[in-house]
């Protein structure tokens, strides 16, 4: 088994060790004030997804994630920090698990942790996608109520 495999069944099998460490890390963090509204069962349920399907999850996946944290009310730049505190909680753990390692053990699980580190960037890419696009279809509806109500929609007050 390649080290990229052996960390990805590590953090799938300790799934719920990351996941309570970077529910810890949400609660305690003030950038993340929208998922501190969330119960511990929904961010567990949240980080659970994400997780035990690290190895396997596909692109358009993210995008609608991205759907639906927009749909949720969730400010962009939140659901991005929140996806960088699981990266570092995955990595922090993934270190902690490897501390007997002969050279090249530490040179494939450095090259692993640069792929993770790329994986999380494509995440968080498809996930502000999906993000941004679902934004950019619930506009016009928004603008469609506003005219039939005699409003703006950028300011929701009525057109003189």
């Amino acid at each position: 088994m390649t080290t990229e495999h052996r960390i990805i069944h590590l953090v799938e099998k300790n799934w719920q060790k990351i996941a309570d460490l970077a529910i810890r890390r949400v609660q305690q963090d003030p950038e993340t004030p929208n998922y501190k509204a969330l119960t511990d069962e929904e961010l567990r349920s949240r980080a659970h997804d994400l997780l035990i399907n690290l190895g396997s999850w596909l692109d358009r996946r993210y995008e609608e994630l991205g759907r639906v944290r927009q749909q949720d009310g969730f400010p962009l730049h939140e659901v991005v920090y929140k996806l960088q505190l699981l990266k570092r909680t995955i990595l922090e753990h993934a270190r902690e698990q490897h501390l007997e390692m002969n050279a090249m053990e530490l040179y494939a699980e450095q090259e692993f942790l640069q792929r993770l580190d790329r994986f999380f960037d494509r995440i968080i890419y498809r996930v502000v996608k999906g993000y941004s696009e679902q934004a950019m279809n619930a506009a016009p509806a928004v603008r469609s109520a506003s005219a039939r109500l005699g409003t703006t929609a950028e300011t929701g007050k009525r057109a003189a």
